[in-house]
């Protein structure tokens, strides 16, 4: 609970991220799909994050050491006006961040018991969406009266977020008590073997989990077409409302930030007790599917003119926001712990990391067909192609789960039918 108070801080801090480029630093939309390939494409070295992690003597000092070079970054953002300098250090502070993603299905897995894990698992993510919501606000509201004021936001997130990663380190050092039967053996030194073993042994564990483990695979595959779906309006999102519905930073950040993580922790204990610790499939195609109205009502926003008493589409943003808040916290649960149904014991760092580096792969192209619709075409056809994208992923899960109580069914009958 007190790592997500310093990381919900740091992460309504860094909420704003495109919008500042685009406002504050004047960046090109070409810059903003640079921001956003980055970042997303940061997910895909999460699983080499884990491989030295686990090979690690010391677990929690590594961590430590990894969290602090990923939060120095932060710290450095002030020191120059330059769009590409902002890029990189957020970039590389994502990549850093990426490799330290799967620790956390550790202490989900072996701190948190089967039965209640989805429960409390939904009580620290709201804290943490509460802490999200006052920070992004204030922030917001701040950088219309100063939008320079990054410069100090940014440096404080950044030491919130090392406090972040220390708790973290002392959560794997309760939690590992039970990993001396794993595969892998810690070792104190990396030799050039080593190493390399490291760069090429992820993609070997992504194909040998995939063959093993078919429905792991549909499960990931429908998962992707979501992801692809999140991430080719990512870099139309920050452009659309500056340039097109002429929105500042305190209605962005209300909408980003106070709209969307108030339906986030309003929804986020009930999708928890919804989620489970059963199958998932069935659970992530209702809240695709809910998604999808995000993306339709942000093209409605530029056509509406007033809504109530809000001028300028905002209030369809907010209505539009508050939607993706509901589908979001279900789509947070199961991002984090779908992984752990299918994990192995000792395996769901593994398993969370292939879940991770998917992320990563779908970022290398997914902002780039984005942005590719939007200048070919125009800026609303990303929405709609991102809506479709929604749709399918949710209706393949629907699917997968009638499909899986069906031979569950079966399976049933057969075992009777023999007693």
């Amino acid at each position: 609970m007190l790592s997500q108070i310093f990381s919900g801080i740091a992460l309504g801090i860094a909420l704003l991220q495109d919008v500042i480029l685009k406002k504050s630093l004047e960046g090109s939309d070409f810059q903003i799909l640079l921001l956003s390939f980055l970042v997303c494409s940061a997910f895909l070295v999460s699983i080499y994050g884990a491989e030295i992690i686990n090979r690690s003597a010391n677990r929690s000092q590594t961590i430590i050491r990894m969290g602090l070079a990923s939060k120095v970054f932060f710290l450095l953002i002030p020191l120059f006006d330059d769009p590409v300098f902002y890029i990189a250090c957020i970039a590389l502070s994502a990549y850093i961040d990426s490799m330290l993603l799967s620790s956390w299905n550790i202490v989900f897995k072996h701190n948190y018991r089967e039965e209640k894990r989805s429960r409390l698992f939904s009580y620290a993510s709201s804290l943490q969406t509460v802490m999200i919501l006052v920070s992004s606000t204030i922030f917001g509201y701040f950088l219309d009266k100063n939008d320079s004021l990054y410069k100090l936001f940014f440096p404080a997130g950044g030491i919130l977020g090392m406090l972040t990663y220390y708790n973290l380190a002392k959560m794997i050092a309760l939690s590992m008590d039970d990993h001396k039967a794993a595969e892998i053996s810690p070792v104190k030194s990396y030799s050039f073997k080593l190493l390399k073993d490291i760069i090429i042994l992820p993609a070997r564990n992504i194909t040998r989990i995939f063959q093993n483990d078919k429905d792991y695979l549909r499960f990931e595959a429908y998962f992707f077409l979501y992801g692809m779906a999140f991430m080719v309006i990512s870099p139309a999102i920050p452009i659309y409302l500056v340039d097109y519905l002429k929105m500042d930073y305190t209605q962005i950040s209300f909408a980003r930030g106070f709209v969307f993580h108030s339906a986030l922790i309003l929804f986020t204990p009930l999708m928890g007790k919804y989620h489970g610790h059963g199958n998932p499939t069935r659970f992530c195609g209702i809240v695709f599917i809910i998604i999808v109205f995000y993306p339709l009502l942000l093209i409605a926003a530029n056509y509406t003119g007033n809504f109530t008493s809000i001028s300028g589409g905002a209030g369809v943003v907010y209505l539009a926001s508050f939607i993706f808040g509901i589908g979001m916290s279900g789509v947070t649960i199961a991002w984090a712990l779908s992984s752990i149904y299918y994990a192995p014991r000792y395996q769901e760092a593994n398993y969370q990391a292939v879940h991770i580096t998917l992320t990563g792969l779908r970022g290398l192209f997914s902002p780039v067909l984005g942005y590719a619709v939007m200048k070919i075409f125009a800026i609303e056809y990303t929405f709609v192609l991102s809506a479709m994208l929604f749709l399918s992923g949710g209706l393949l899960m629907l699917r997968e789960s009638k499909i899986k109580k069906r031979s569950g069914a079966l399976a049933t009958e057969r075992r009777e039918s023999i007693e």
